[in-house]
Formats: structure tokens, C-alpha cells, sequence
């Protein structure tokens, strides 16, 4: 026990001789924990956050269940896996004789929620309170808006009933698609509260069937217009409380959450709640917050954030490894000679591997409070550096939501116990080398601090560099190639800085790419670069629109532009690729209940024989702007003769936007890179897939084009086959194809806007859009953010980026801890080259020739092992996402080479400075390093 304190206390002493080099490593672990911790605590609290995002859209539910039973919902509470349960019930109909809108919100449709309900669901109340007893309830402030005069204090009061339609004329048949309702003369129909007002001279007349409930309300307070009202109903919603949770009805619907550590995901726990009520019942997902809970029926996103988890994980263990390694490695000469001098008088191996670890430990035990309490700050800081970046856009989606969202740190004891295993792992790891080493080398050995074995090595000089005038190049030959033990360490911290640094990019570059491809919405818009707001509209209500927007005094460059769509083209098989059918085969072959058979019955079928294509109309000057862009050729695009035609050479498909009736798959994801089986210049026929005859038109093809041809016109997600047509291509169709449908309705509008300047413009607008068909849409660098998706990818992007400059600064540390030391073991040989005359220009490009070997040998092996990792990597995302397309950053790659070949020479600069002759002697005395 006493030699082991002895060791102990020398250890501490040559860690206080050694200030730098202690405070070196311990700086090291430090960023090690808080990388560990960035990762662990900073996924939970990132997925914590999104999911409180997430929440914000339809409520903080993961499944709803509807027509159940009193009985039946007990047992569902009961279950060891129901962790909330909020009930409600529909009450029915009541009329509203104080409407202000008598033509088409006549009624109220009331609804009856338990506490755990309301705080369920996305309820806000712009006045009043929430009703606490069966007697008092909320509107919506749609009433308010529709000139309704209620106020907090009227009572409401009638009996409950039934909407139903009846067909009262003899050979009409009726349909409602939407909502599921085709009846002939004579046959009745329950509608539902959202069915709209019936109005006068149908063919069919509204009933009201009392069903035995009535009431006598007091409204206590006015709700914002929740997400579940619809605009087009003949119903304004109303909300009481449930007391005690008695129902008033037999039937009853259930909000649920579910307890992720006894469910894996949502299905399996729909299939229980089915085997209580022992039937099919009809249920609803918050997806969104499931996928961000990982607990969706989609198991690719949880297994892509535990996948890249993972590798980041390895990633940092591996950059502190070599980190703490090479500090190890670099004092190894040193740290023999003390503790062969130990040896000499009784220390064991054991007690020799023993001081390695005491003095990693040492430093591990303080850096581990401090690494969890920096990294809780870093992502603190990151979330917050977010959060106004991301407020805008989460109030597009219910204003005034964001800041109601703090970030808060959700890491909880079994993060914090997986940081401290893993930083404990990594310092074992990084330990272990140096600690056998100097275990099993002898005391004589040790004292006469023979590290380096030379005895049987013969190496040769190059006296013709001599001769030629080149002495700082031998001497850099010969210093690079002599001392490994002193390369070494420089080769590896380049190569683990250019391998960790390029694949962490690569890595990040992907998941924002995988986050991009996920969150995309289908279809195109006007390219936004340049513009802060996009409002599309339609015909009826662009005056309006444009009325409000011009006369802001916030807002300038104002572009309307018209988007006409043409729906219901088609062309024929032999024009799309066998690509295009091999990736379809690959999607559909995700879905558990396809089989190669049923392809077979789609071909046997015609259903593959006519491939739809999506047709976008731009202007004359546009489609010119859009071809040159392109490999097309002008001479068509200007002939008058024929329509010409440009065709979008890619798409993709997913198994979000495929559907086989009945079944679901694990999202996939694939790319068609060459879809056209056409060429430029070649006529093909546009088919009227809407008419019996399959009428057609020909048209020509001017060109072949992609994202780059349509940049700043156009933002595309093709998700389907995509063609772009001019206006005299148009007309043509116009002419020919009469059951094809051309919208002319659609309109949009593009502007910037100045908040100060009118800061209730985007208000109204939104106002507007909850009335009639507009859509109001933020734009953000060029790209629409339009949901919520599209800012939880932005999140994403810019916590790759932050992660990856981390890793970056651990990197950093590393090779000027490597250069460091190999400078402090050369102190006595720089100062004899100085004593014989060597300048410090000749020692500077002596240094400057040493790190383009060393540099170079780095790089080498990094290009090596950076393929490597990128290889596995890309097979690994391909398999859980799909067959995407990531590509390597080349001129991130060169431009790391170059910051390390610059940083290296200035901490060489750095570690290399002379002190002046004065020191000459000492530093060739020099011992201690």
C-alpha cells in the first residue's frame, strides 16, 4: 500500500511539473464529456423539444379512439400501458338563435371533454375561463367574428338532436364522397356536425331527430378556433366539461398517451384497445408527435436517429482516444525514467500501469462535472440560438404558440449515467497502450530511456541534397523518418482530424438530405428566393388579397404570378424508362401485403400502360429562360410549327405518397434518375387519360431538364412525372383534349414585408385564409416553410453543422497537443541546430517541409480510411432510408486540408518560438519536457 502511495504522489508531482500538458488533457476530457453529453442529453432534449413543437398541431396525443363504450374506456384507462386518457362525448346539435350567420352557421355542435381533455388538446382561450361544471361552456370566436352579439354571461339553451337528409325527389340519386353518403328518393342518412347547411330548392331536405338530451348553458368563456372546426360546417363548435367524468351517452371517444418503455409502437397498441372492445374500431394518429416520440408505426426515422446516434458516439470516442493516447505517447520518454527509477527500488508492473490510470482518473473525476455542466450549457445555448429563428415560423402555424415554448434540458439520471460510462470506457481504452508498455519495460531499459530502438536500423542520407544547397530538406528527411516516435503522433491526429471532420460533414450532409427528402411536401410553387412571403389564392378572392397586401405600408416588391396546372396528361409506357418501374417494383415491395403476383395483375391490367404526368404551364419567357438552362435545343423552342415541351428527367417515389389499401410499410425512399425514354427533338403524344377514346395531342420535346434548369422559377418536388409546358402548348390542349382539367383559378403572390412597418398584415392575411381557400406561407433562404416539418428540418441542418464544429475543436485540440509535444522533445536538438548557426528562416522551412511529409502521410491514410467509413455509412443509410443519392463534399475535403496544413504550421510557429540565446544552453541541457 505504501509503494502504491509513493507512485501516486510521484505521479501528482510530475502532473504539477507538467502544468501545460495536464491542463492539455484535461481540456481534452472535458470536451469529450460535453460531446457525450451534446449527443445523449442534447438528442432527448432536441426530440423533447419537437415534440412539444409538434403538439402545438394537433394536441400532445399520441392516438384518438372513437365510439366506445363507458365500460369499454375503463378498461382502456386500466391498461399498464395507458399512461393519460382524456374522454369526451358528443352531445349533438343545438340550435344557436344567435348566430350571426343564419344562411350557414345555424347550430352548434357541442362536445363534452373531461380536465384531461382540454389540456390535451390545443385549447386557448382568447377570453374567459374554461367551464367547470355541466352547465357552463366555451365558443369558438368564429361566432364573434360572424357578427354574432354573445357575450360571457348569455345563456344557451334547447335540445339536442340529430341531423339527418332525406332524398324527396323520385329519380334522384345523391352523393356526398367526402362524406361517405349516397342515398336515392326516399332513403334517410345521418350527417354529421360538420355536413353544411342545407339550404333551399335540393332535392333532398334536413331533419332534426331529438335525442333525448337538453340542456341550459351559461358561456363562460371564448376559445380561439380550434383545429378541428370546419369553415365549410353548418356548425360552430361548443365545449362544456364532463363532470366527474359521468358521460351523458352511451358512446364515448378517447385521447390517449401511451407509456414508450411497454409500447414499441402505436399499432400494437390500437391492436390492444381492439381487443377490449372486441371489434374494429376507428382510430386516429398524431403522427408528427409520434415520429418524434419514436413510437410511430414507421420504424425508419427511430432507427436512422439510433443509427447515426451510435456512429456519432464511436466518432467521439474515438477523437478522445487518440487524444488522450498521444498525450501518453508523446511523454512516454519521459515518464520511463521516473518510473524505471521506482522500478529500480521495488515498483511492480501492476503498480507501474497503475500511475497511467490514477493519472487519467484524476483528471476524468473533475472534467466529468464540468464536461455535463458545459455541455448542458452548449445545448442550452444551441436550442436557444434557435428558438427565435424558429418562432416566425412556428407562429405561421398558431400564432402567438411560440414563445410559450421554453427549452428546457431533458436528460434525467440514465443519460447521465450512459455519459459517465462511456467517458469512463474511453479514458480505459485510451490508457490501456501506454499502460502495458511501460508495465513490461524493464528498469534499466527505462532509466536509459530507450524508447526508441535503433540499434539494428540503418538509415541512409541523402548527401546529394547537401550538394544541391538543400540542408533544411535533409534535415526534415531525416527528422521525419528517424523519430517515429515523435511522427507518429502528428500522422495520427491529421489523419483523425480529416477522417473524423469529413465523414462528420458527410454524416451531417446526409441526415439534413434524409430531414429534407422526409419533410418535403409534394407538388411545386414559385421559386421564393428573394421574397419573404408567398400567398396563394384563387381567383374569386386575388382582388382582395393584392388589396390588402398593396396597401400595406410594409411591404414592397410585389410579384403576382399565375400557376396553371394541367391535370389528367398522360403518355405511354414506351416514353418512361424501366428506372421509373423498377423503383415503383421497389416501393410497392415494401408493403407487407404486395407480392410479385399482384404486379403481374397491374401489368395483365393496363394499369402500367398509361403513366400520368404532371403538367406545369409557365410563360413564354420562362420556358425560354428554363430550356437555355437546360441540354435543349433553341430552334425548337422557337418554332411555331409544333407546341415543344420540356421534360423533368427525375422523380422518386416514397411509400408515404404510395398506397396499397389496408396496408402500411416502413417509410422508404428512392431516387429515378433518367425517367424519359425520349429525347430532344423527338415528337411525342400527350394522352387525354380522362376520356374513353384516350384522345392525344403531339407535341415535341426541346429539351431534357433538372433542379438546375428550373432554379429560381421553380421549387419542384417530384414525386411524380413531371413535364413543363408554354402557353401555345396550352392552347393546343385546350382545343384538343376536352375532358382535361386546366385550372385557371390559382394565383399567388409574392412579396416582402417589413414587420414594423404593419404588424398585423400577416394577421389578416391568416384571418383571411381560415375563411377562404388562401394559403399563407413564410419564405425562408429561398425555401418555403409553410409547417412545421419544414422548421424541424432547419433545426436539424443547423445542430449537424454545431455538432460537427465541435468534433472539429477536439480535433483541433489534438493536433496541437501532437505538434506540442513533438516540439518539447526536440528542444535540445532546435537549440543545436541554433548554436550552429541555423537561422530561424532555415529552421521555419525546415519545420514548413516536416509537415508537408507529415501532413501528407496523414492524408493519405485518412483518404483511405474517410472511403472506407463513407462506404459503410451510405450502406447503412441506403438500407434504413432508401436508395438516395449522397454525395461526398469535395470542396469541404480541400478545404479541411488546406486548415490543417495551416493550422499545423502556426502551431508549429507557436511551439518552435526561440527564446533567445540566453536559453540556448538550458535548452540544451533540457531534461524535463
Amino acid at each position: 500500500m505504501k509503494n502504491r502511495n509513493i507512485i501516486f504522489h510521484v505521479t501528482k508531482q510530475y502532473m504539477k511539473l507538467n502544468r501545460r500538458r495536464t491542463a492539455i488533457t484535461f481540456i481534452g476530457i472535458v470536451f469529450m464529456v460535453i460531446l457525450m453529453t451534446c449527443v445523449f442529453a442534447g438528442k432527448r432534449t432536441v426530440l423533447a423539444y419537437l415534440n412539444k413543437v409538434a403538439a402545438l398541431d394537433k394536441g400532445n396525443w399520441f392516438v384518438a379512439a372513437y365510439d366506445l363504450t363507458p365500460e369499454e374506456t375503463e378498461k382502456i384507462r386500466d391498461m399498464e400501458e395507458t399512461t393519460v386518457m382524456g374522454c369526451s362525448e358528443q352531445l349533438g346539435v343545438l340550435e344557436f338563435p344567435q348566430t350571426g350567420n343564419d344562411e350557414e352557421k345555424p347550430y352548434l355542435d357541442v362536445k363534452a371533454y373531461s380536465s384531461e381533455s382540454f389540456e390535451m388538446v390545443n385549447i386557448e382561450l382568447t377570453e374567459g375561463r374554461f367551464p367547470e361544471n355541466k352547465n357552463e361552456i366555451i365558443l369558438s370566436d368564429s361566432v364573434i367574428e360572424d357578427g354574432s352579439g354573445i357575450k360571457i354571461g348569455d345563456t344557451i339553451s334547447g335540445d339536442f338532436f340529430t341531423r339527418t337528409i332525406t332524398v324527396t325527389e323520385e329519380g334522384h340519386t345523391i352523393g356526398f364522397p367526402f362524406f361517405g353518403i349516397e342515398l336515392k328518393y326516399n332513403e334517410t342518412a345521418d350527417v354529421p356536425a360538420n355536413f353544411p347547411a342545407v339550404g333551399e330548392n335540393n332535392p333532398f331536405r334536413e331533419d332534426h331527430i331529438p335525442n333525448g338530451l337538453a340542456a341550459e348553458y351559461t358561456v363562460v368563456g371564448i376559445m380561439k378556433r380550434p383545429v378541428f372546426e370546419d369553415v365549410s360546417g353548418a356548425c360552430y363548435p361548443a365545449l362544456t366539461v364532463m363532470e366527474n367524468n359521468l358521460p351523458l351517452s352511451d358512446t364515448l371517444n378517447v385521447l390517449l398517451r401511451f407509456d414508450p418503455e411497454k409500447v414499441d409502437y402505436e399499432r400494437q397498441y390500437v391492436e390492444k384497445i381492439e381487443e377490449i372492445a372486441g371489434r374494429d374500431i376507428e382510430t386516429e394518429s398524431n403522427n408528427l408527435l409520434l415520429t418524434f416520440s419514436l413510437m410511430s408505426g414507421d420504424e425508419t426515422m427511430g432507427d436512422l436517429i439510433m443509427f447515426v446516434t451510435v456512429f456519432f458516439t464511436v466518432f467521439i470516442m474515438a477523437a478522445s482516444v487518440i487524444l488522450i493516447y498521444n498525450v501518453f505517447n508523446m511523454s512516454f520518454a519521459e515518464r520511463t525514467r521516473y518510473l524505471g527509477m521506482l522500478a529500480s527500488v521495488g515498483a511492480t508492473g501492476k503498480q507501474k500501469r497503475q500511475s497511467i490510470y490514477y493519472e487519467c482518473f484524476s483528471l476524468l473525476i473533475p472534467a466529468v462535472p464540468v464536461g455535463i455542466l458545459a455541455g448542458t450549457g452548449v445545448v442550452k445555448g444551441g436550442m436557444e440560438l434557435l428558438k427565435p429563428w424558429i418562432c416566425d415560423i412556428i407562429d405561421l402555424v398558431k400564432p402567438g404558440s411560440a414563445q410559450k415554448l421554453p427549452v428546457t434540458i431533458d436528460a434525467g439520471a440514465g443519460e447521465i449515467a450512459l455519459i459517465i460510462i462511456m467517458c469512463v470506457i474511453t479514458v480505459m481504452i485510451s490508457a490501456l497502450i501506454p499502460a502495458v508498455k511501460i508495465s513490461k519495460t524493464g528498469p534499466v531499459e527505462c532509466i536509459k530511456s530507450g524508447t526508441e530502438k535503433t540499434k539494428n536500423k540503418r538509415f541512409k542520407t541523402k548527401k546529394s541534397l547537401l550538394e544541391k544547397g538543400r540542408p533544411e530538406l535533409l534535415l526534415a528527411v531525416n527528422s521525419t523518418g528517424r523519430s517515429k516516435h515523435l511522427t507518429k503522433g502528428i500522422i495520427r491526429s491529421v489523419t483523425v482530424f480529416a477522417v473524423l471532420t469529413v465523414t462528420t460533414l458527410y454524416a451531417a450532409q446526409c441526415v439534413i438530405k434524409i430531414v429534407d427528402i422526409k419533410t418535403q411536401d409534394s407538388g411545386w410553387l414559385p421559386d421564393t428566393t428573394g421574397y419573404d412571403y408567398l400567398v396563394i389564392t384563387e381567383n374569386d378572392t386575388f382582388d382582395q388579397v393584392m388589396d390588402l397586401v398593396e396597401s400595406s405600408d410594409a411591404t414592397d416588391n410585389i410579384t403576382p404570378e399565375e400557376l396553371n396546372p394541367i391535370v389528367g396528361l398522360g403518355v405511354i409506357r414506351d416514353k418512361i424508362s424501366d428506372e421509373y418501374f423498377e423503383a415503383y417494383k421497389y416501393i410497392m415491395s415494401q408493403f407487407p401485403e404486395y407480392n410479385e403476383d399482384d404486379w403481374k395483375r397491374m401489368e395483365e391490367n393496363g394499369l402500367n400502360d398509361i403513366i400520368g404526368v404532371e403538367t406545369i404551364v409557365v410563360s413564354d419567357d420562362d420556358f425560354r429562360a428554363i430550356a437555355a438552362a437546360g441540354d435543349s435545343d433553341m430552334s425548337i423552342v422557337s418554332s411555331p410549327e409544333i407546341p415543344s415541351v420540356l421534360l423533368f428527367n427525375k422523380m422518386h417515389f416514397t411509400t408515404d405518397h404510395t398506397f396499397i389499401l389496408g396496408s402500411s410499410a416502413n417509410y422508404k425512399f428512392t431516387e429515378v434518375k433518367a425517367l424519359y425514354n425520349a429525347s430532344k427533338g423527338e415528337t411525342i403524344d400527350l394522352i387525354d387519360d380522362y376520356s374513353p377514346d384516350k384522345t392525344s395531342v403531339q407535341v415535341k420535346v426541346a429539351g431534357i431538364i433538372d433542379e438546375k434548369s428550373i432554379k429560381g422559377r421553380i421549387i419542384l418536388t417530384a414525386d411524380e412525372p413531371y413535364i413543363i409546358i408554354n402557353r401555345s402548348a396550352q392552347e393546343l390542349i385546350a382545343e384538343n383534349l376536352n375532358s382535361v382539367r386546366m385550372d385557371y383559378n390559382t394565383k399567388s403572390i409574392l412579396f416582402n414585408y417589413d414587420e414594423k412597418n404593419d404588424p398585423n398584415l400577416i394577421k389578416k392575411l391568416g384571418d383571411l385564409s381560415e375563411e377562404t381557400n388562401v394559403s399563407v406561407v413564410k419564405c425562408v433562404g429561398g425555401e418555403v416553410y409553410g409547417n412545421l416539418k419544414r422548421a424541424i428540418a432547419g433545426i436539424v441542418k443547423t445542430l449537424a453543422y454545431c455538432f460537427t464544429a465541435l468534433v472539429s475543436v477536439v480535433c483541433l485540440l489534438n493536433l496541437y497537443n501532437s505538434v506540442r509535444g513533438r516540439a518539447a522533445e526536440r528542444t535540445r536538438e532546435t537549440a543545436m541546430l541554433r548554436s550552429v548557426g541555423m537561422t530561424e528562416k532555415q529552421l521555419a522551412k525546415m519545420h514548413d517541409l516536416e509537415n508537408v511529409f507529415l501532413i501528407g502521410k496523414g492524408l493519405l491514410i485518412a483518404a483511405a480510411v474517410s472511403a472506407v467509413l463513407i462506404l459503410f455509412f451510405q450502406y447503412a443509410l441506403m438500407n434504413l432510408f432508401g436508395n438516395a443519392s449522397f454525395t461526398v463534399p469535395y470542396l469541404l475535403c480541400a478545404g479541411i486540408t488546406v486548415f490543417i496544413y495551416m493550422a499545423t504550421a502556426v502551431f508549429t510557429r507557436i511551439c518552435s518560438r526561440n527564446g533567445g540565446n540566453a536559453e540556448l544552453i538550458e535548452k540544451i541541457r533540457r531534461e524535463r519536457i
